[in-house]
């Protein structure tokens, strides 16, 4: 008996229509489903109540089902990866880098991961630790498949940002922002801002400025041993989005230190993907009108 966690966009009713007919489908078959919609930033509604995120229990989940675009699955991803469940993407987004699911093969795409016949790659993650100096010792924990961005707030005016490498210090950029991606989000915000694309099966971060003023702008490929610490200098504040996702405001000694998690994000695939087909599918989307 599997049990399925859909968690659903919440504002595509049809998301939410084929969820519900697929978790009817799969109590038909014997199975446990759960249909979550997310209502917040940090809130999904399951079964007309609303639960912080942070309570939300994946144990014992088989598989989550991500409906949406690309924001969903992220955010699903970051959830799921709590208890190293694979994650399958439905997409109802415009385009839809990452799910690569059509909604009339969400019922073949699961019966066959059920089969064990299914396409599950694993993708390279960040661990993110945010230390705000105003909270003493805290530490915030996040993970990001795509990338981690500080930019800055304050318009027509760079932010200062001072890089160490395992410990030593290495740039400071003066900068509209700085990207550390994985090779999953090597062709979003990275490559836009002139990054290199990195084959997704590296376990690796590249480091990209963003309109760096008088400072190298060429990116940094790091290996999956080591570390990246970000220290916003004075004396402009930065706000820090991971994912697509404002975390919130940076200031002045606030860091940010972004290394390869151990265990990475595991996607369900309807076929393979080749570095090929990725590289044509990324750039021939973004020519279409």
């Amino acid at each position: 008996m599997a049990t399925v966690t859909f968690l659903v966009h919440p504002d595509r009713p049809d998301a939410l229509a084929l969820a519900t007919d697929t978790a009817t489908w799969l109590t038909g078959r014997g199975d446990v489903a759960r249909i979550l919609q997310f209502s917040g930033p940090d809130r999904v509604r399951e079964a007309g109540t609303d639960v912080d995120l942070a309570d939300v229990d994946f144990a014992g989940t088989t598989v989550a089902v991500s409906m949406g675009g690309d924001g969903t699955f992220l955010r699903v991803v970051r959830l799921a990866a709590t208890e190293d469940v694979p994650v399958l993407g439905v997409n109802f987004g415009r385009v839809g880098y990452l799910p690569d699911l059509l909604p009339d093969q969400v019922r073949g795409a699961l019966a066959k991961f059920f089969e064990g016949k299914a396409i599950v790659e694993s993708r390279c993650a960040l661990d993110v630790a945010i230390a705000d100096r105003s909270v003493g010792d805290g530490i915030t924990a996040l993970l990001a498949l795509n990338e981690v961005v500080i930019e800055k707030i304050d318009f027509g005016h760079t932010v200062r940002l001072a890089t160490s490498v395992d410990g030593e210090e290495a740039l400071t950029y003066s900068a509209d922002g700085l990207i550390v991606a994985t090779p999953t989000g090597s062709t979003a915000y990275n490559l836009s801002a002139g990054g290199p694309i990195l084959a997704p099966t590296l376990r690796a971060m590249v480091l990209t400025p963003v309109a760096p003023h008088f400072s190298l702008d060429r990116s940094l490929v790091l290996t999956e041993d080591q570390e990246v610490t970000i220290e916003i200098a004075p004396d402009r504040s930065g706000v820090l989005v991971i994912d697509g996702q404002e975390i919130g405001r940076l200031q002045p000694g606030d860091t940010v230190t972004c290394t390869v998690a151990e265990r990475p994000v595991r996607v369900v695939r309807n076929e393979p993907q080749t570095f090929g087909g990725i590289l044509r599918f990324r750039l021939l989307a973004d020519r279409d009108p």
